[in-house]
């Protein structure tokens, strides 16, 4: 691969893909092995190219569109695919239905290297098949072959947990809803998630805020093949909620409240090892996106998480949809 002039290069293989930006985004001007004539000479300059590299043949480096695909290879679980991109990148996809897993401080240590960089989504996002989990980028546009070797084997740093669980049973709390005096709003939601995700209600049952009834539900879930239930509804400090008062008293809470916005006031629990989770009724509102995607998936993938990890969700836990209803004033 050699450097010259625009101009000097008619006749020439161009040896990579030039690219125009224009207001409306990127595009490839000329794409690599184009032979370049007289009148894309003048297209180049428009476009502030007035150098290229013309292709001349093998030599002992590896280019930017070979660089990336070979240490995604490496880099890569089996439930993700790789994709060409634009301009040496390469995109990874997930093949399943599941949660993104990175290993954050391999992630950290494999940008270090500051050639070739790992981008991807937040650590456990939820996502379907197909779904954008990263993107490979090449910073040089050549490196050595020893150097994209070191690179490919530096080992796994993402991948994507498959749901491992696919039958939730749901336990509707409020005494309100359970002598018709409001109309439940949540099975919808909740519905419409179980089918994005690939899940299936197997038992329903809306219950007054009674522990006792609570807990009873949550059984009969159980017996119905339930392999995780959520509990809606009834997890705020109010006098009337029990469903923390019940679901403490059959299981390991984990948390009872988790540092994201909307849907804080929700409970992780794990009994006899099946995931108990209660959400807010902020849910009903903010249904696109809420606890039950950022936490509950975790527990249909077999990720149970620890206190820490719990914690460590206050890190970008104030969620893209959320919005403070209060008035807010100025404090001066």
């Amino acid at each position: 691969m050699k450097q010259v002039k625009t101009e000097e290069a008619v006749g020439k293989i161009l040896g990579y893909d030039t690219t125009y930006v224009g207001k409306d985004g990127a595009t490839t001007l000329l794409p690599r092995g184009h032979v370049i004539t007289k009148e894309d000479v003048e297209r180049l300059k428009d476009s502030g190219v007035y150098y290229v590299w013309i292709d001349e043949g093998s030599d002992d480096y590896v280019y930017e569109w070979d660089i990336t695909p070979q240490i995604a290879q490496g880099i890569c679980g089996e439930n993700i695919s790789i994709s060409p991109g634009k301009q040496g990148s390469t995109l990874l996809f997930s093949k399943v239905k599941g949660v993104i897993t990175i290993d954050v401080e391999r992630l950290v240590n494999f940008n270090l290297n500051q050639n070739v960089l790992l981008i991807t989504r937040f650590n456990y996002t939820p996502v379907i098949e197909g779904d954008l989990v990263g993107v490979v980028e090449v910073i040089p546009f050549k490196m050595t072959k020893e150097e994209v070797d070191k690179l490919k084997n530096f080992g796994k740093v993402i991948d994507v947990a498959p749901f491992k669980k696919s039958k939730i049973g749901l336990v509707i709390t409020g005494t309100e809803i359970y002598e018709g005096r409001k109309q439940d709003q949540y099975y919808p939601v909740i519905k419409s998630k179980a089918d994005k995700y690939g899940w299936s209600i197997v038992y329903k049952e809306i219950v007054p805020d009674d522990e006792d009834k609570i807990i009873n539900a949550i059984k009969k879930a159980l017996d119905n093949g339930a392999e995780a239930v959520i509990v809606t509804g009834g997890t705020s400090v109010d006098p009337t909620d029990k469903t923390y008062i019940a679901i403490r008293k059959i299981a390991d809470v984990i948390s009872y409240g988790l540092p994201i916005k909307p849907t804080t006031m929700s409970i992780v629990a794990v009994w006899n090892s099946i995931p108990i989770f209660a959400i807010s009724a902020g849910g009903i509102y903010y249904s696109d996106y809420n606890a039950i995607d950022v936490m509950f998936t975790r527990l249909m993938a077999g990720v149970i998480p620890k206190k820490e990890d719990i914690a460590l969700m206050g890190h970008g836990g104030l969620l893209p949809n959320f919005q403070p209803k209060m008035k807010i004033r100025s404090i001066h």
